[in-house]
């Protein structure tokens, strides 16, 4: 978009110094030139909400971890509280013990005496029993907190065999099109589909050709039994401006029309709710590799399925602690 607006502002300039241009052209550069800025400012904008989206699920997940090593630093500090206690309830105990000795050995005449002692063994005892009662109840949160850290790891566990079980069952269902440019891959918890766009378009179009259909049945065929999962379609481009007619008019509207299209494959080959569907145009902004040659163009254009399963317990049970 910047290479293409420098083109516009070059030819303006050459109009200006050489006279050559025609009123009608150099007002037609001018309107050209115009929509290439807004172009870019739209193309910035949306750029800028991408970011700060990313942005704020990055805090998020981070809060969510600050929240767990906070509880852990709990459970430790804790533990130690416990084993003080247990070493003050034991130099009780020993102290309860030798005051009971001294007490049967010194045979004390005096009443008054024997009834301070007396009262100091109850005072004893009752301190005893508060100390007792103060490590059960530590003993008690601290069980409580361990066991909803054992809960968390379990179900950290579980999603991480889900997902395991998950892509083994993507890779199975997609095996005849290893080689055609998919690739399954697991990242962050999730399952990447990458389809390159030899799989699924022609060039400049969004619509699916045969083999990519075929592709997508079977993947639908993943998706009807695994009705727990939430599914993602991003359409990615290179950085070849789109050079298109009508209302497609850049590599932005070019990546919402071919992931739209992926959508509807998608619920037109099986019995999948739409509400578990969502589709992305990433435009020529996330890429995967360099723009400076061919072969790293044609990785950048693809489309990506991204499956994810439900993380509704794990979030409850973080929010809860």
């Amino acid at each position: 978009m910047k290479r293409f607006s420098i083109i516009i502002l070059s030819l303006f300039l050459a109009a200006q110094f050489t006279g050559c241009v025609t009123k009608q052209k150099y007002t037609e550069l001018q309107n050209q030139y115009k929509r290439c800025q807004d172009d870019l400012t739209y193309a910035n904008s949306e750029n800028v909400d991408f970011a700060n989206a990313k942005k704020q699920l990055t805090a998020d997940l981070n809060t969510q971890l600050l929240k767990v090593e906070q509880l852990e630093k709990d459970t430790l500090a804790l533990s130690r509280r416990l084993r003080q206690s247990e070493r003050d309830l034991a130099k009780a105990t020993r102290d309860y013990d030798e005051l009971l000795k001294n007490f049967a050995e010194q045979n004390v005449n005096n009443q008054s005496q024997m009834n301070q002692l007396l009262d100091n063994i109850d005072k004893i005892k009752d301190d005893l029993a508060a100390q007792q009662d103060s490590l059960n109840a530590a003993r008690a949160v601290l069980e409580a907190k361990e066991a909803r850290i054992r809960e968390m790891q379990n179900i950290l566990n579980q999603k991480d065999a889900e997902v395991k079980a998950l892509k083994d069952k993507v890779s199975a269902a997609l095996k005849g099109f290893e080689g055609s440019g998919l690739n399954v891959m697991e990242k962050d918890g999730k399952v990447y589909v990458s389809m390159e766009d030899k799989l699924l378009f022609a060039s400049g179009s969004w619509t699916i050709n045969e083999q990519g259909l075929n592709a997508i049945r079977q993947l639908a065929s993943v998706l009807e039994s695994e009705k727990e999962i939430s599914v993602l379609i991003e359409g990615h481009t290179d950085n070849v401006p789109y050079r298109g007619s009508g209302q497609v008019k850049d590599n932005w509207d070019l990546s919402v029309l071919r992931a739209t299209s992926v959508v509807k494959a998608i619920l037109a080959s099986g019995n999948i709710a739409p509400v578990r569907l969502s589709a992305s145009g990433r435009s020529e902004y996330l890429p995967i590799d360099t723009n400076d040659s061919a072969e790293a163009r044609a990785k950048n254009r693809r489309t990506e399925i991204i499956l994810t399963p439900n993380l509704d317990k794990l979030f409850e049970l973080i929010q809860n602690n």
